[in-house]
Order: C-alpha cells, then structure tokens, then sequence
C-alpha cells in the first residue's frame, strides 16, 4: 500500500512538472519562427542606403525606417505584455471556445495584407524617429528578440493557460502571442518590400 501511494505521489509531482511550462517542441516551433522571421527582416535592410531607409512614398505611407522602428516598439511591448499583464493575473485563464484561432489563423491572418487587410497601429506603437540606420535597428531588435526567445526557453509557467484579446479580434494565448511577433515581424517586412518596389524608391 505504502509503495502505491508513493508511486501516485510521483505519478502526481510528474504531472504537474509536465503542466507549468512549454513543450520541447512548443518551445522549439517557436524559437525557430522568431528565428527565421528576424533573418527574413534583416535580409531586406542590411544593404540599403541612408536615402532609402529614410525614403517615404507619401505622406500616409511609413519609411523604412518607420516601419522598422513599429517591428521593435512591438517586440518589446508585447513581451512586456505577456510577462506582466497576461501571466499575471488568474482571470486571463478564462476563455471562451469561440474566441480561439489556430496557429495557423494567427500566421495567415498577420501576413495578409491585402484590400481591407491593414489597420491603423495603436498611437504607443507610431514611430518617433529614434532608428537612424538600418544597424542601429538590427543591433536593437536583436537584443529585444533575444529576449523574447530567453523567455519563451526559461518560463516556468504554462503560457497556453492564459489569454489576452489580440487585434485579430479573438484572444491569444500568451504562447500565441510569441507566434503572433514572429508573424507581424514577416508582416512589416512584405511592407518593407512595397516600400523598395514604389515608384521613386531610389537605387
């Protein structure tokens, strides 16, 4: 009997070990899409001049440079979110069914940026002007990715337990949310592509 319950005391203790943070593979999925997604953004500025970070199609339309400094507000605002808003209380525990999306939607839905697809950014993510150069943002958005990717590796919380209402109109959980920086970063980027395909782009 004593050897029973002490096997249902460790079956018990490995349960719950199992439930307080990510998956190997949760963990490595996302690491892996941060990864890519950052290569994917540098691969579009690292070579371009100071007349074509700072050129700007209209006066409605953001500079490279905008766009760029919008991808970095983000990263480190939405960490900060997940970190201290969304783990941190116990009544973003409750969701109902209707409001979740896949992966996959959350992917989908980021990078579509056609007829009817883009939105206005919240005023606290507008850029200000505070990147000069292409190397100054890649610098910083590597230190705020990395991060990101810290966390997403040491949590010791389940991040899929706790939920947070996302622009897409349904809630996220927090391990979506990382999904959803990898997405917007690949977002900006297809922006970035515009903005170097526009009518006076310089060469």
């Amino acid at each position: 009997m004593k050897t029973i319950s002490l096997m249902m005391l460790a079956l018990v203790l490995m349960s719950a070990g199992s439930n307080s943070s990510l998956s190997k593979k949760e963990i490595k999925y996302s690491t892996k899409y941060l990864d890519s997604s950052m290569s994917l953004a540098f691969s579009a500025v690292e070579n371009i001049s100071t007349e074509q970070w700072n050129y700007q199609p209209d006066v409605d339309t953001w500079s490279i440079a905008g766009i760029c400094e919008h991808m970095l507000i983000a990263e480190k605002n939405i960490l900060v979110l997940i970190q201290n808003k969304i783990i941190t209380d116990e009544a973003n525990r409750n969701v109902d069914p209707s409001d979740l999306v896949t992966n996959e939607d959350i992917i989908l839905g980021l990078k579509d940026r056609g007829e009817g697809k883009r939105r206005k950014t919240n005023e606290r993510f507008e850029p200000t002007g505070a990147l000069k150069t292409p190397a100054q943002f890649m610098k910083e958005y590597q230190a705020a990715r990395q991060a990101t990717v810290e966390f997403i590796k040491t949590t010791e919380i389940n991040l899929n337990d706790y939920y947070w209402p996302s622009p897409l109109g349904n809630k996220l959980s927090a391990y979506q949310w990382t999904i959803l920086l990898s997405a917007h970063a690949e977002r900006h980027t297809a922006q970035i592509v515009e903005v170097q395909s526009s009518d006076g782009y310089p060469m």
